[in-house]
This record gives C-alpha cells, sequence and structure tokens, in this order.
C-alpha cells in the first residue's frame, strides 16, 4: 500500500468514528426529514398533479440552497475537515508522521483527500436521501444526479479550504463558521463579484447547469450565484484547483514547521 493511500485510510479511521459520524449523519439528513415533513403536510392537497409536482420543485430548490448546500454541507465537512491535521497537530502525533520518509505534499495532499472522502460520505448520504425524496414528490430523478455533482462539488471545495483552517488555528471550527455565515451569506451575497470565493455558489453552479430546463426556470434568482454562470465542468475544475493549491500550500507550512521536536 502506498503512504499516499495508507494515510488517508489511516486518518479515515481516527477522525470519522462512529459518534460523531452518527451526530454528522443526522445534521446531513435535516433536508430530507424537512423535506419529507412537507410532503406529509401536502399528501392530501386538493391542488391537481401537475401544481402539485411544480410546489414540490420549488420548495425543493428553496430547501437545496436554504438548507443543503447552504449550511448542512459547508458545517459537515467544516467539523470533518478542520479536524484532519488539527487534531493531530493538538495530540502531538503529527511528529510520528513527519519524521517518517514520505514527502510533505504527499502528507498534505493525503490529508485533503481524506477530508474530503469523509465529508462525501456524509454529505453524499443526505444528498442521496433528500434527491430520492424529491423525486418521489415530482416523478422524475432528474434532479437527483445534479444534486450528488454539486454536493460533491461543494464538499472538495470546503475540505481544500478547511483542512489547513483547522491546522494553523486552535478556534477552527469557530472561524470556519464566521466564514461561512458572514463572508458567504452576507459579504458575497451582497457583492455578486465575490461569488466565486463561495464554495457552495460554485456546487450550486454545477446543479443549475446539469438540472432539468424546468426546474432552472423555478429557480430565477434564486440560486444566489452572483457572478458565478453554471456550469460543471467549471465547477469541477475549480474545486480540484482548490484541492491542489490548499495541499501545496499546506505541504510548504510543513516543511517550515519544525514538528519533530
Amino acid at each position: 500500500m502506498s503512504a499516499f493511500v495508507a494515510i488517508i485510510t489511516v486518518t479515515v479511521r481516527q477522525t470519522l468514528r462512529l459518534r460523531r459520524a452518527l451526530g454528522l449523519l443526522l445534521l446531513s439528513g435535516s433536508a430530507a426529514a424537512m423535506y419529507l415533513l412537507f410532503m406529509v403536510a401536502t399528501r392530501n392537497s386538493t391542488n391537481s398533479a401537475a401544481a402539485q409536482i411544480e410546489e414540490g420543485i420549488e420548495v425543493s430548490i428553496g430547501m437545496t440552497i436554504g438548507v443543503f448546500m447552504n449550511i448542512v454541507v459547508p458545517v459537515v465537512t467544516l467539523i470533518i475537515a478542520t479536524s484532519v491535521m488539527g487534531d493531530e497537530r493538538r495530540d502531538n502525533t503529527m511528529s510520528f508522521l513527519v519524521l517518517r520518509p514520505i514527502r510533505r505534499v504527499v502528507i498534505a495532499g493525503a490529508k485533503v483527500v481524506a477530508a474530503f472522502i469523509e465529508a462525501l460520505i456524509i454529505n453524499g448520504i443526505g444528498a442521496a436521501a433528500f434527491g430520492i425524496l424529491v423525486a418521489i414528490k415530482t416523478e422524475t430523478f432528474s434532479y437527483f444526479v445534479p444534486l450528488l455533482v454539486g454536493t460533491a462539488v461543494a464538499t472538495a471545495a470546503y475540505a481544500a479550504l478547511f483542512v489547513p483552517l483547522g491546522y494553523l488555528l486552535k478556534r477552527a471550527t469557530l472561524i470556519g463558521l464566521t466564514y461561512v455565515l458572514v463572508w458567504e451569506n452576507g459579504i458575497a451575497a451582497a457583492v455578486p463579484a465575490l461569488s466565486s470565493l463561495s464554495p457552495w455558489r460554485i456546487g450550486a453552479s454545477a446543479i443549475a447547469a446539469l438540472a432539468p430546463r424546468d426546474f432552472q426556470e423555478l429557480v430565477g434568482n434564486e440560486f444566489g450565484l452572483g457572478a458565478i454562470d453554471p456550469g460543471a465542468g467549471g465547477a469541477v475544475a475549480k474545486a480540484m484547483v482548490l484541492m491542489v493549491v490548499c495541499s501545496a500550500l499546506m505541504a510548504s507550512i510543513l516543511r517550515r514547521r519544525d514538528l519533530a521536536s
């Protein structure tokens, strides 16, 4: 087994403990739970089938942006990503890793990928549950894959940003929440030109590009993409660039710091 794969495997085992995973799964499934309540509340609706489907689409779009992409994905990824290297540094176990003949870029890259895999497992389960309920309500699975792709893109971008944050700062979770709530949902929302610095908007742009036309027409400006144009390829490329850049940054930091002492 290569060092890269070994570090990923050990990291996932160490940080994705059962109690934490169950708690994060509850958070990840919150959007699905809310949508299920909506389905139950409207099951006896007297509206036509077409009107009910349209209502289901509108509610699903609002919950995708307002709950899942805006809150669930960043918070779940933040909790996981900040612990990937932050826990090792606080527990003084990082020295056991860096003393081995492993290049720092391999360590940093493996940690970022591990955070992405862990967060994607949790976020993906929540997205799948939510997407299945939307498919049942709207009688089409055409929104399912776009939701999963957008979730993966946003998760990758957040993981790339939050792994270095967890290593460098003691209160990384609080600072990460401030970034999500103040920067992304405040400043970036008010200044469209800054929307490209918002990972959930990058993920939402992939959803907007892949979703069926009827979804896109109902979305209108609700996606809040700002200056970002819908596009799956561009969204994936941005997330991958972020992972590479942040891994390189993390490797540079590891080279400059004496962690073996």
